[in-house]
């Protein structure tokens, strides 16, 4: 009876938390002298996180030997976020 509700509340747990770590992979790429952003102009969010996900990786096993956490925990919060979201939507559904 609540299951949407409570996935809704996880996938909101899991879109806030890959927000958080897609802000702190641009920032390090930024620190390392790459031209990365999360916006267009306004308030258009871009796409490209996906462009910077190789990028960090190469910048993070170049510097420490092995690919940085963040590289990680994103996929984690984003498999995360489509499998609530797939839940909630199905429990809605039947």
């Amino acid at each position: 009876m609540n299951t949407p509700l409570i996935f809704g509340f996880i996938a909101l747990g899991f879109l806030w938390y890959n927000l958080y770590v897609t802000i702190s992979i641009i920032k390090y790429l930024k620190s390392k002298g790459e031209d990365a952003s999360l916006f267009s102009g306004g308030i258009y969010i871009k796409g490209k996180i996906f462009k910077y996900l190789p990028m960090y990786e190469e910048h993070t096993y170049k510097e420490e030997g092995r690919v940085g956490g963040l590289y990680t925990q994103f996929y984690i919060s984003f498999v995360g976020l489509m499998i609530s979201l797939f839940i909630g939507i199905m429990s809605v559904a039947f």
